[in-house]
């Protein structure tokens, strides 16, 4: 049979190649974690520190590094920063952010989760998955 002749018999019969399901890698979760994590603390609308509003240059800041992976997906170790303050704020001055951050922020419960870390499971990740679609 030709390639023809199955294009018209999947149309005329409905049946379709079976497309292969692709297990989603480590890495990609991960990817796929942060893009959603910071979509939503991106949805606050405004940076925390200056009030600016133009969602194109808003950004998700972490107080705590990303390498700290069990509050990576943390909103508490999450800031919604203008391009503005992220950068020249947050990295070129960061014990003056810090501080402020001890603001506005619990660091008491963070530096007890940093302490925690322990190495994510991928069914960790995928609860996560899960918590973040609920928010989205």
């Amino acid at each position: 049979m030709s390639k023809l002749s199955l294009s018209v018999q999947r149309v005329i019969t409905g049946n379709s190649p079976k497309k292969k399901e692709r297990k989603i890698t480590r890495a990609g979760l991960i990817r796929k974690l942060d893009k959603m994590f910071s979509e939503i603390v991106r949805k606050g609308g405004e940076c925390e520190r200056c009030g600016k509003t133009d969602k194109t240059k808003l950004q998700c800041a972490h107080i705590y590094s990303r390498r700290h992976k069990n509050i990576r997906w943390d909103f508490k170790n999450a800031l919604c920063l203008c391009a503005g303050c992220h950068m020249f704020f947050w990295h070129l001055e960061p014990a003056r952010a810090v501080r402020w951050a001890m603001t506005i922020r619990d660091f008491d419960y963070l530096d007890k989760k940093v302490a925690e870390s322990k190495p994510m499971k991928m069914e960790d990740l995928f609860a996560i998955e899960e918590e973040l679609k609920s928010l989205s």
